[in-house]
């Protein structure tokens, strides 16, 4: 794990209580069952990663779980409120409290960067024009770009969009942060650097994280725990070492055979796997 995220003990990072559950989700689509009783608990303060090989149910799960698809079955709860059978009020409160990274950024092209990041807080509070902004510039210098705050996405590399993404999906502080691939399409030293950051506003803030990633290497660098889907079950859960040394035949491939493709970042991994 990278030197930000082991700055401080895990059991000083968060508490003890579950902030998200799911319980006996399944999906269906047709004829097609993409995620079957899954069942899982993400804990305060904690980065729980998902990972697992491409069209396992990965970003199903997340969509259930961030609100945006409910479940064929099963229920999603947050602070033990369901996600999907509570009152409308409850349910904005809880979107409130949750913010999402897409993959691709999801940038509007029409708005300047630091316009995409106000957007959220003209939305949904009642706040003067100048302290939007003013927040709106805060967040951009969290995640380091403010100095592109006045540009469109259009004029952004790979990594900066991530970057404004992410400022985004904090600008009303949410308590829960889904990220969709937040390393995905950018070259190592990038997608490092988004990890570092991840893993920056996790253990500064202590918001709690959610990530899909099919990159093993940016996983083993900012798990706390890990849950590894296979044909939309699941076939691992724990703390990330516990899965990463999993003698379960099915997993020892999935990590194996993906770490033989990485990049020398992955090979690493690979190395302290044999230590």
């Amino acid at each position: 794990m990278s030197a930000l995220a082991t700055s401080l003990p895990l059991a000083q990072r968060r508490k003890s209580d579950d902030l998200l559950r799911a319980i006996a989700l399944t999906s269906v689509f047709g004829d097609r069952t993409v995620l079957e009783g899954v069942d899982l608990a993400i804990r305060r303060g904690e980065i729980f990663v998902v990972m697992g090989p491409s069209g396992c149910g990965k970003t199903t799960l997340l969509r259930h779980m961030c609100g945006l698809l409910p479940p064929t079955l099963g229920a999603v709860t947050v602070d033990g409120k369901d996600v999907y059978g509570s009152s409308s009020e409850v349910v904005e409160s809880l979107r409130r409290r949750t913010g999402l990274s897409f993959q691709g950024g999801a940038l509007l092209g029409s708005l300047s960067v630091l316009e995409n990041v106000a957007l959220p807080l003209r939305e949904n509070t009642d706040l003067p024009e100048r302290v939007i902004r003013s927040t709106a510039r805060m967040k951009l210098e969290m995640v380091g770009l403010l100095h592109a705050a006045d540009l469109l996405p259009s004029s952004l590399s790979g990594g900066m969009k991530k970057r404004a993404a992410i400022a985004r999906a904090i600008a009303l502080d949410p308590e829960l942060v889904f990220f969709d691939e937040p390393s995905a399409g950018l070259d190592p030293i990038t997608a490092a650097e988004v990890d570092n950051l991840i893993c920056k506003l996790n253990q500064v803030f202590g918001i709690t994280m959610v990530v899909v990633t099919h990159d093993l290497s940016s996983a083993y660098e900012i798990a706390d725990r890990i849950v590894v889907l296979l044909d939309g079950r699941v076939a691992a859960l724990g703390e990330r070492d516990e899965v990463w040394h999993s003698q379960n035949p099915r997993i020892r491939d999935f990590i194996d055979r993906r770490l033989s493709e990485t990049s020398s970042r992955g090979a690493g991994v690979a190395g302290m796997m044999e230590i």
